[in-house]
């Protein structure tokens, strides 16, 4: 998405000028030329305005397009040229990410440091593909200590072939199913600039999924086509669209979070608590509209989305009989699998929801009692509170009680702040044969961000080998390459 300087999220500008084009650890010496290993999608993630941010970064021979992860959708954040040769790269991004230094610690993981020293660790995103909806990682274990996204995504897979669709409406779709989203697109787009909603709907999905073909198109563009079928009445485009509305207020919601930095440990209680932004609760609004009116169309996923927000009091009131009655109605369709999604623990896909939407007190309060009868989620989402002193004062020792709670368990993230408290001896002694354990169990788990606090650790902790250039200039004490999930370092 192309922001203006006014209506930019301040998050997004942060962003773009800090961590976004790939950086990198330690310079290394390289005989060759990089830029096409860099090729394919990478992600990485790191805490940010209270929250953590997951990037995508997708690399082709015409450059580099950045997008922040969020739950139901993914906003574009930056893009450029990119070349990488001998340990150094070089963008066309602002500086600090003009330049900087990189390294591979495998064919799937590269190590990076800016020109401002930042450093982050990314590794190879490989996609499944198969469907519209399932195209890309949700990453919503990096962005709430509850790993679940709300609302629930739809199954929502490319339409069947239809006897009364245009002939290339029909193309598109059988291009699609056998992945080939170049002929999908191609054919798409032509029954859509004709007017036909199915087709619209396509090319709005293949946008907002980040399907399109490099250069054909922009995430923001999604909005015009989707708005173009759901104004005729297409149940897909008005999902796709509803959707779209959720990403946007979650992303507005992101710059809004408190800062964690060291620097505001003692923030008062006010800047930390339920966020109310004017734009962020227009989208919601037009997210739920989109959604009740999908429904009313009776589109078992948008029925099914609403039913959450209704739960959580996002974009409206809360509504509890009405989100009941909904998921009868959803059980009752032909998608199993997303019935059960939308069905099942209906209180925790409302915290969640209510976390997202910026409400952190409520979702604290929410997350109170399933924590304190053994919900492994809700006491890592009360860890998070309490230790970013987000919807809750800040406490490091109840942080890290209901992190331990959880990380008994084995969720990922409870283990990741249980991790952390170690690592930053907040709440418990510096220990960092603890932080390490816990954190490779987070990783192993799913979460990303843990690897990226390993690779803190382990260049802590590792015995550094002198590094020098072919004409035998000293450049860094360097680690030597591990596996950061192993138990050998």
């Amino acid at each position: 998405m192309t922001f203006s300087t006014a209506r930019r999220p301040k998050l997004m500008r942060v962003l773009v000028l800090c961590a976004l084009p790939f950086t990198a650890w330690i310079p290394t010496v390289r005989a060759a030329d990089d830029t096409a290993r860099f090729s394919g999608s990478w992600t990485t993630s790191f805490p940010a305005n209270g929250q953590t941010v997951t990037i995508l970064s997708v690399h082709d021979t015409a450059g580099y397009r950045n997008f922040v992860v969020a739950p139901t959708g993914n906003v574009p954040a930056g893009s450029g040229s990119f070349s990488a040769a001998n340990g150094k790269y070089a963008t066309s991004a602002d500086a600090p990410n003009d330049a900087g230094s990189y390294r591979f610690l495998d064919n799937d993981t590269v190590a990076c440091t800016n020109a401002a020293g930042q450093m982050l660790t990314w590794k190879r995103y490989k996609a499944s593909g198969g469907t519209l909806a399932s195209a890309l990682p949700a990453q919503s274990g990096n962005s709430t200590a509850i790993s679940q996204p709300a609302p629930e995504t739809p199954n929502a897979r490319a339409p069947a072939y239809g006897p009364s669709l245009p002939p290339a409406t029909n193309a598109a779709i059988a291009a699609f199913n056998r992945k080939d989203y170049q002929s999908a697109w191609s054919n798409f787009m032509v029954a859509a600039e004709a007017g036909d909603s199915e087709a619209q709907a396509g090319v709005g999905a293949m946008l907002f999924e980040h399907l399109n073909p490099p250069g054909s198109g922009y995430y923001a563009q999604c909005e015009k086509w989707l708005l173009a079928s759901a104004n005729q009445g297409n149940t897909k485009g008005m999902v796709f669209l509803a959707r779209f509305y959720y990403a946007r207020a979650t992303a507005v919601v992101g710059p809004l979070n408190p800062d964690t930095s060291m620097s505001r440990r003692d923030a008062p209680m006010s800047q930390r608590t339920n966020v109310i932004n004017p734009e962020s609760t227009a989208l919601f609004a037009k997210a739920r509209d989109w959604f009740e009116r999908a429904s009313a169309k009776g589109d078992i996923y948008a029925m099914g989305n609403l039913a959450t927000m209704l739960d959580a009091g996002i974009g409206g009131p809360k509504d509890g009989a009405r989100a009941a009655q909904l998921r009868t109605r959803v059980k009752a369709g032909p998608d199993a699998d997303f019935a059960q999604r939308a069905s099942t623990d209906t209180e925790r896909s409302a915290i969640i929801g209510l976390w997202q939407a910026g409400h952190y007190t409520d979702a604290v309060q929410a997350a109170t009692g399933p924590a304190q009868h053994g919900d492994a989620r809700a006491q890592a989402l009360l860890a998070q509170a309490y230790y970013e002193g987000t919807g809750a004062d800040r406490n490091y020792a109840t942080a890290f009680a209901w992190a331990q709670k959880s990380a008994a368990q084995n969720d990922r993230d409870g283990l990741y702040y249980l991790g952390m408290a170690y690592y930053e001896a907040l709440g418990a002694p510096r220990n960092l044969t603890l932080a390490r354990q816990n954190l490779a169990r987070s990783a192993k788990l799913g979460k990303t961000v843990a690897m990226q606090k390993l690779s803190d650790i382990y260049y802590l902790t590792c015995r550094p080998v002198p590094s020098y250039a072919p004409n035998g200039d000293y450049l860094l004490s360097q680690c030597p390459s591990v596996d950061l999930l192993s138990d050998q370092w």
